[in-house]
């Protein structure tokens, strides 16, 4: 009902009333509670009028956090680099997703030259499988059931460049590629070894904060292995990690 039909509807009612029975005391009161009532929808009106003349409100977004909600723990995760350097850096990926694979080809190669080679800088791979890539956790799998036998980093980079050979059949073909034992490769694929430590990467990303692969947390490398700092997410240039490594170095 539109302020138009209201307002006639209660003069109507008012009128009503004031043709029933009664005497002009009586009549008095109504006349007075019929202005009464115009001015209420009056205001009513007023009140539509400005809410009409407002832009609408757009729903907010949580902020995304710029700081590690929470502390990672590292321990019994892929790393590279001398576990006394000053620096850790924490990456939290996917096997499916190609902003990380862009970061392993263009960034990660200048980081570890420059940084993880030197002593400077600590690198530890996590695993956050997005549920949407239908093999990510497979594939993270895959890379730690290589790691058994020792061929973590080669599994990892045989993965992210060939991402568009990624289904359920490749990993027994990277397997090969790369030069290891297929057979006790099956054996870890099929009975879910490392499964567990998958989801339990998982978990931490969520801790922490990270919603989107790639991201990174950088932080001052503790003796107990946990890592606090900074987060950097998406594929950043190598100069945006340049820069927050030097920081950090300095301090």
């Amino acid at each position: 009902m539109t302020m138009r039909q209201l307002t006639t509807a209660l003069l109507a009612t008012t009128l009503l009333a004031l043709a029933g029975c009664g005497g002009s005391d009586n009549n008095a009161e109504l006349l007075n509670e019929l202005k009464a009532l115009r001015a209420e929808v009056q205001g009513l009106s007023d009140d539509v009028s400005t809410l009409k003349k407002q832009p609408p409100t757009a729903p907010q977004r949580a902020a995304r956090p710029t700081t590690a909600l929470a502390p990672v723990a590292t321990a019994g995760y892929p790393a590279k680099g001398s576990m006394d350097a000053p620096v850790t850096i924490v990456e939290f990926s996917d096997f499916q997703c190609p902003f990380c694979a862009r970061h392993v080809k263009n960034t990660l190669p200048k980081i570890e030259e420059n940084f993880v080679n030197t002593g400077k800088v600590r690198y530890v791979f996590m695993d956050n499988p997005i549920p949407s890539h239908r093999f990510a956790a497979m594939a993270a799998e895959a890379s730690h059931c290589a790691g058994d036998q020792g061929k973590y980093w080669e599994m990892h980079h045989q993965i992210f460049t060939s991402q568009h050979r990624i289904r359920e059949a490749a990993f027994a073909t990277f397997a090969s590629e790369i030069g290891i034992d297929g057979a006790a490769f099956e054996r870890c694929m099929s009975t879910g070894s490392h499964t567990d430590r998958v989801q339990a990467s998982r978990r931490q990303a969520g801790a922490v904060g990270a919603r989107a692969t790639p991201t990174f947390i950088i932080g001052k490398t503790r003796p107990d292995g946990q890592v606090e700092g900074d987060l950097i997410v998406g594929a950043k240039s190598y100069d945006s990690f340049a820069v927050a490594i030097n920081q950090l170095l300095t301090q």
